[in-house]
Parts: structure tokens; sequence; C-alpha cells
């Protein structure tokens, strides 16, 4: 508890009053300077009594307190957080309510000032934005009551834990799974391309329709049925998608609210939703930092498990070993697979990134999907003025003269290849999927 403004104002005035006071007896009659100094310890005395009586009323309060949390956060999303409180004491109470936030979360709509009847609930919401991935631990909840006469702020600790699991944005997972197939084409920008080859496994069959080729038509049916029949196909499925996830020092760019490790894991969760839709098998083994394997799973529920799997998943320090991966999953998963490297590649990842995609290519197919800095892009757009400029200018094109001449040599090796700004790589990754499914190749 400690004292208001208002009672440190009015001390203050009693003391200005009590130096008045003080010097009626240099030019007062000694009877005056008695009788208003008797006033002054009347008056100091009375306020005394009633800020002790004002500190006893505050200190009777009754509040029950609640925290409703979601069952999880999205990073980098605005997730509510209510605070409920039910007042139980026989007056109406002035309160200020704060959270005690863990590390990774900051909020808006805090401290929050609300006037509470007596009997009655009301509830203070505020937004919480999670900065990173992992547990969010939450501890205490304050208020902060106010006396009623305004001398005295109380504050109450009232315990509170609670754990909540930040998970990466999967929030675009929900929105692409309430879309039909046409809305979800449309709204990631996809482009699908017209299958072609044998790789397709039988559907159903279906009456003629223009277009149709001559070896998609099921002649028995159709004389069966004296019309045209054409059998229907769809994407082949028990295929596996395996992700080998650079979790090394590079992956710690930040260029936005989120770093080029959470647009990876973003991207890693779409596609596997996708995939796990399409009746694929899904696994991970993340690599440079702590190491997790998740052998691949299938079934649209098992995205879930996915997201258990990588949402306290962070980047380290480390540099990142490529090969020593690449051999670590030969040796873990030997089923021909569609293998995605996402890393952030530079030349001097050269002869890593090459032996590891040949070492990989011997059992399955490789897809390099390599991230690009928006600064170094921004760099060489930016007209130079100086001598600094310049050289940030031929630093950032050779840089980035040297990660293509890179991917253009893993192109001229047969490993597919996507080069992405993160905020796109989601959808670079998709219509490369797609592309693959389409074309039999997977």
């Amino acid at each position: 508890m400690r004292p208001s403004r208002l009672l440190l104002s009015l001390l203050a005035a009693f003391c200005l009053i009590g130096l008045l006071v003080g010097a009626l007896r240099l030019w007062a009659s000694p009877e005056l300077a008695q009788w208003a100094s008797y006033g002054w310890y009347f008056a100091l005395a009375t306020l005394a009594l009633l800020a002790a009586v004002d500190a006893l009323g505050v200190r009777k309060h009754g509040v029950q307190v609640q925290r409703e949390l979601p069952g999880s956060f999205a990073l980098g999303v605005a997730n509510p957080v209510r605070i409920i409180l039910h007042n139980i004491s026989g007056r109406s109470l002035n309160l200020w309510v704060s959270d005690h936030l863990p590390a990774q979360i900051r909020a808006e709509g805090l401290p929050a000032y609300l006037r509470l009847p007596a009997g009655e609930a009301a509830q203070v919401q505020y937004w919480a934005w999670p900065e990173q991935r992992g547990q969010a631990h939450f501890s205490v909840v304050d208020i902060r009551l106010r006396s009623p006469l305004a001398c005295w702020h109380f504050r109450q600790r009232v315990p509170l834990p609670a754990t909540v699991r930040v998970y990466p944005n999967f929030t675009a997972i929900s929105r692409f799974e309430q879309l039909g197939h046409d809305q979800q084409v449309s709204q990631l920008g996809l482009h699908l391309r017209q299958r072609r080859g044998q790789g397709m496994d039988f559907h159903q069959l279906r009456e003629y329709r223009d277009g149709d080729v001559s070896r998609q038509i099921d002649w028995k049916a159709s004389a069966r049925r004296r019309k045209l029949i054409s059998r229907d196909y769809q994407d082949e499925r028990d295929q596996e998608i395996v992700f080998l996830l650079d979790c090394g020092r590079r992956m710690r760019s930040r260029e936005s609210a989120l770093s080029h490790f959470d647009h990876c894991l973003n991207s890693l969760l779409l596609l596997s939703y996708v995939a796990l839709k399409q009746g694929d098998g899904v696994g991970m083994l993340s690599f440079a930092g702590e190491q997790r394997w998740l052998a691949p799973v299938k079934g649209k529920n098992n995205i879930n498990l996915i997201l258990n799997s990588v949402y306290d998943l962070q980047s380290s320090t480390e540099t990142s070993d490529l090969l020593e991966a690449a051999s670590e999953l030969m040796a873990r998963h030997r089923k021909r697979s569609l293998i995605v490297i996402m890393s952030n590649l530079r030349d001097a990842d050269r002869d890593d990134v090459i032996a590891a995609s040949r070492l990989l290519a011997r059992k399955h197919l490789v897809l390099v999907a390599s991230l690009r800095e928006n600064v170094l892009e921004e760099a060489v757009t930016t007209p130079v003025g100086d001598l600094e400029s310049s050289l940030v200018y031929c630093e950032s094109l050779d840089i980035l003269a040297a990660r293509q001449r890179l991917l253009q040599t893993l192109r001229n090796q047969g490993v597919l290849v996507t080069d992405s700004r993160p905020q796109e790589l989601h959808i670079r990754l998709v219509n490369e999927y797609w592309a693959l499914k389409r074309s039999g190749r997977i």
C-alpha cells in the first residue's frame, strides 16, 4: 500500500501551512500564534485519522480474479487475453489492472482502469503479441485499488500461473482449410500445370468431356453404356516429403517481425498441411543446432503432431553443415522421397551444398528452397551517392551474382531450386509441390 498523489499533496500543503504558523510567532501576538498552532495540529490529526480509516477501508476489499487464455498463441498474431474481476465486497471499487507478461510477449491495452460496482463482475481484455516461439509462462495479475477517500493505493498480486504454447503462425493454414480448391489456388497465387505422364491413380469413371484424350476413354464401359465414358485420375498418394531444416546462424536474419527461420517454419507447416491432405507423408530433420527427427507421418490430423514437434525449435549461432545433415538423413530415411532443403545459401556453401545434393539425389528427389535477403536487393536498387553507398552496392551485387551462380550450378545438376523472399516462400513451395504432383515426379 502506498499514499496517493492526493494524500501527498495534502501533506505538502500542511507542511507549508506549518511553516506559516511558525512564522506567525515572529510578528503576531503569542495568543494568535498559539491558536494557529492548535488549529494546525487539529487539522493534521484529523487528516491522519481519516487516512488511517481510509487505509483500513481499502484493506477490506474483496476481489476475485481469473485469467482466460487461448489454448495456444500464434507467433506475430494478436491474441486476446481476458482478466475477469468479481467484486464481492459491499462497495464500489476503482481498479487498475495489469498482468505480468512473459519476456517474449508484448501487450497492448495494459494497464486498464475500471470502476467495479459492489457485487458485480467485469472483464478486461488486452492483446498479447508473441515475438518468440516456445512456452510462455504467465505468473501474476497485479491489481491496484484506490481507497474510498482516495488517500491510498493498495496493490495486490494475485498468483495465476499458466503456460501457453506459442506456435508458428498457423492462421494461414486455418484460412486455407476453409477455402475450396479453386479458392485455395487463387488465394495463394498458385499456378497449376496440366498433368502429364502415367503417374496418376485411377479415381472414377465419368462421362466423356470435350478435351479428354483418347487414352482416357474406357471402351468397355462405353460399349456397355452406349456412350463415351472416360477414366478420371487423381494424384498419386503414398508419397513422402522430408524437410531438411537449417537452424544455423544465417536463419536468424530478421527483416520484419519474423526471422528467416520463422518464415521457413510457416512455409513448412503450410506445405505439410497440403501434402497431408493429399495423402502424402511428411517428415522433418533439423540440423545446425538442436537436431530433431520426425519420421514421416500421414493423415491430415497429424498436422498437430508436426506443430508440436517444431513450435519451440529455435535457430542457433552454429555454422550449418549441410553435408553432415544429408548423411544423417540418408541413414535415417531410405524410401524415395522429396527432400526439401530449407536454408539461406551463399557462395561459401558451394562445395557443401553440391556434395549434399549429390548424396541425397542417389535415392531422393531434391528441392533446395533458398531465401533471399531483402536488404541485399534493396541495396542494389538504392541510388549511389557517396563512397560508402557505392561500396555497399558493389558488395551486395557481388553476393547476389555469386548466389545465382551457385543456384544455377545446382539446377544444371538436376536439383530443383526455388529462390524467393522469405514472405513468398510458402507460395513458391506449394507451387513446386503441385507441379511435381501433376507431372508425376512424386
